[in-house]
């Protein structure tokens, strides 16, 4: 028999968002948007909305996806830090979680050696 542990068990997870920012700390990176990926882990009380099947008592990820979306193609970021905070802040402001992690990946890093990508990760909750 499994114990309701409560809400932060249950999670809804956009994984591997690919989007375009126009992000940088130089004027000339924000010029060309840049290829990023994001992940977000939303946490929420599944338990209501499993018993229902309705898509008004959740979070409709479509529309969370939309949101990312629209911050990520309009706004500009110096760092990749500020903008994985600007998504989880308008994620809690606009859904009924709990708690939201965002993991924004950039890829096309140069650095002083080879690696696959710098990333930030972020939680927060309401």
């Amino acid at each position: 028999m499994e114990i309701y542990l409560g809400s932060l068990k249950d999670k809804i997870l956009l994984k591997n968002i690919i989007l375009y920012a126009h992000l940088g700390v130089k004027e000339k990176e924000r010029e060309v948007r840049q290829k990023i990926s994001l992940d977000v882990k939303l946490s929420l009380d599944l338990e209501k909305i499993a018993r229902t099947d309705n898509l008004e008592k959740t979070v409709d990820y479509e529309k969370v996806y939309g949101l990312i979306k629209e911050r990520v193609e309009t706004k500009k970021y110096h760092l990749l830090e500020v903008l994985a905070q600007d998504l989880a802040r308008e994620i809690l402001k606009n859904f009924k979680v709990e708690e939201v992690l965002v993991r924004a990946k950039k890829p096309q890093v140069k650095l002083a050696g080879p690696l696959d990508y710098v990333a930030v990760e972020i939680t927060r909750r309401a």
